[in-house]
């Protein structure tokens, strides 16, 4: 649910400043699999059940339209609707088809992979959807910034802060026993550009395995970790370890298990690290519209908005112990200013605003 919602805010947010919306995805038959990636007929793949239950929970029946491989296309009333569209805004390239790209008035590409896009673009010469674009933004806050370790693609990156629909995304401050995250421990393999190796979380987590020994309260993790012997390291050090799909398979069960926490730690991938590109990170947005502070790995990101009350980056071990420290110290003032954070910054409203401003 973690991956849905990064898309979904972004579509709630246009709807609340009164645009009309219709929302696109593409599948293929590779991606027909079960609740546990076994692969399944189209008719009985989780993913196409939870397309079908999202678009009738959050109000998008009869404007939404999802390409199945393998399966007829009826597409008319989307083609109508693009027609009259002022913009497409396209999340990671994910939308191929170039006969419906090619009819809305503008053309946005949304990057939620920076520094990993440029590399498969460059290097590898991946087609991950970047041509026939007008502007190109990125969670990535340093992309075009002096300095930042990925190849150049000769397009002008505008950075974008993750949105936060505040209507299903509030809490109050009040926290539970453990700091939490959900996350993928490794994703995808690393992959090299210049002498940097672009690593997934893996290694990252490795650094801070001692952490909860030294930082003196609970830590819980929901990822896809199997039950091998990085596991049982973890577990010894004291870290809690719970499979994240009981937790994300539903976006209330996910929320739930955010808004539970007492709030959230997490690394980044090692290649935004390395980067420097200021990623930020569209599930800390969500804890900390839920008034949990945040505890993240920084990528750069803290060059570009403030890292303090309720807000806190880190580089080693030792400043992740001190930013724990600080929160549990003033925990409600620091869960306070949380959500003041989110009202101020993360707002879909007006991070989607900013964005069409930009325009």
């Amino acid at each position: 649910m973690g991956v849905t919602w990064a898309f979904l805010q972004w579509a709630l947010g246009f709807r609340s400043l009164g645009w009309d919306t219709w929302l696109v995805e593409e599948l293929p038959a590779s991606a027909y699999v079960d609740a546990d990636g076994n692969r399944v007929s189209s008719d009985r793949a989780v993913n196409v059940v939870r397309w079908r239950e999202a678009v009738e929970e959050f109000g998008w029946s009869g404007k939404a339209t999802l390409f199945q491989e393998g399966k007829d296309e009826e597409w008319e009333e989307l083609r109508d609707f693009a027609r009259e569209a002022d913009l497409i805004l396209n999340i990671s390239g994910v939308c191929r088809r170039r006969d419906l790209l090619a009819l809305p008035k503008r053309r946005i590409y949304l990057d939620l992979d920076p520094g990993f896009t440029s590399i498969w673009t460059r290097k590898y010469r991946c087609d991950l959807g970047l041509g026939g674009h007008d502007l190109f933004f990125t969670v990535g806050l340093r992309m075009d910034a002096p300095g930042v370790r990925a190849p150049r693609l000769g397009v002008r990156w505008l950075p974008t802060l993750p949105p936060v629909s505040l209507d299903y995304w509030s809490g109050v401050p009040g926290g539970g026993t453990h700091w939490t995250t959900v996350t993928h421990w490794r994703a995808y393999p690393e992959i090299r550009w210049g002498r940097w190796n672009f690593t997934n979380k893996a290694p990252e987590w490795e650094k801070f395995l001692d952490l909860p020994r030294l930082a003196g309260v609970p830590f819980r993790i929901a990822s896809d970790l199997a039950e091998d012997d990085i596991a049982q390291r973890f577990r010894a050090a004291g870290w809690d370890l719970v499979p994240s799909h009981a937790v994300a398979s539903d976006w209330r069960r996910y929320r739930d298990f955010l808004a539970g926490s007492r709030g959230e730690f997490s690394v980044a991938k090692g290649g935004y690290r390395i980067s420097r590109c200021g990623w930020f990170s569209d599930r800390s947005a969500c804890y900390l519209s839920l008034a949990k502070p945040v505890v993240l790995q920084d990528t750069g990101w803290s060059l570009q908005i403030p890292s303090g009350r309720g807000l806190h980056s880190f580089s080693s071990i030792d400043d992740a112990v001190r930013a724990i420290e600080a929160v549990e110290a003033h925990y409600f003032e620091e869960a306070k200013a949380a959500r003041a954070f989110a009202e101020e910054r993360l707002d879909a409203r007006k991070v989607v605003g900013g964005l069409l401003e930009r325009l």
